[in-house]
């Protein structure tokens, strides 16, 4: 119990040490609306960290050097919240590359995609039939992602950003979830 409460409080000392200094550059870049931009660096901050308590299996990640790829579909909802950690972070030795994914055929080289809710429900669906049992972690923002067939989807509960799975995803084989992670995050039934 006292690792776990540990973990915990590691684990959010990391956060808001990762959003403050995103949120920070952000405001430097950009100038849109302080609220958006604080939910995409935290945002941003949980799919590091997802990368590094998920295990991916060896053919993804082939050689040292192969880079490590999150990919945006479509819209790019973060500003330079991604690019920023992209510059700074790496994944096991591993550089982090983000790309703005057009189809889902482009998605398959992805570690992690994620899809924003600004995408229409019916090329999320799209994407989410296309990747169904891939290797790729399936992110969205879209109530009911998960219970659609995503493996992971972000919600807010009152000002904070908080993150579930789905409880397929806690059973895969291909990518293997730190108990850790799970214990942070809600499960919800997928369908």
């Amino acid at each position: 119990m006292g690792r776990h409460v540990g973990f915990i409080g590691r684990f959010t000392v990391w956060l808001l040490l990762t959003a403050v200094s995103v949120s920070s550059a952000m405001a430097q870049d950009a100038k849109q609306s302080d609220v958006i931009n604080r939910e995409y660096a935290i945002k941003a901050a949980f799919l590091y960290h997802f990368s590094t308590y998920i295990q991916w299996p060896p053919e993804m990640l082939p050689t040292e050097s192969h880079p490590f790829v999150i990919g945006v579909y479509r819209e790019n909802p973060f500003g330079s919240a991604l690019r920023k950690i992209a510059e700074t972070k790496a994944v096991d030795g591993r550089p982090i590359v983000i790309e703005r994914i057009t189809s889902p055929e482009e998605a398959r080289h992805c570690e992690i995609l994620f899809v924003p809710g600004s995408v229409p429900l019916e090329q999320q669906n799209g994407v989410l039939r296309a990747l169904h049992g891939s290797p790729v972690l399936v992110v969205g923002e879209t109530e009911g992602f998960v219970s659609r067939g995503g493996d992971a989807q972000f919600f807010l509960q009152g000002n904070k950003v908080r993150f579930a799975f789905s409880d397929d995803m806690t059973k895969q084989e291909d990518l293997k979830v730190s108990s850790k992670l799970l214990a942070l995050a809600e499960i919800i039934p997928s369908r």
